[in-house]
């Protein structure tokens, strides 16, 4: 369990019980977890702290994932460089597209998504 202990995750997921279930599932494979309901919040957590993964929801009311990617990726001196992965509820969503072009690290379905996978997909974006 203590691999994953000093990596830290910041979940943006603007829907209260998929953020406390994907927290959880990520706290019981051994990261450390905050959480942000939407871009605006994200920004805040990430100007206190560093991050090695931000999992970023598209759709947040106040600031949306697109606009916080943009924020993280052309400010690396204030947010670090951590992997960033979109998550979203539409396949073929095109904004999953334009994250890409962003510089976004990948993307993930919400809906194909297992407790198993998401542990293992994180973990995947550390090996070097």
């Amino acid at each position: 369990m203590g691999e994953n202990q000093n990596l830290k995750i910041l979940l943006v997921e603007d829907e209260q019980d998929a953020r406390e279930i994907y927290a959880d599932i990520l706290v019981n494979g051994g990261f450390d977890v905050d959480t942000a309901v939407d871009g605006q919040q994200a920004e805040e957590e990430m100007s206190q702290k560093k991050y090695d993964i931000i999992l970023l929801d598209i759709i947040t009311p106040r600031k949306d994932g697109i606009q916080t990617l943009e924020e993280i990726k052309s400010n690396p001196q204030k947010y670090g460089t951590p992997k960033v992965v979109m998550l979203s509820n539409i396949a073929g969503d095109i904004a999953i597209d334009k994250a890409m072009e962003l510089g976004a690290d990948g993307y993930m379905l919400k809906a194909d998504v297992d407790p198993e996978q998401l542990v293992a997909m994180v973990k995947k974006f550390f090996e070097k």
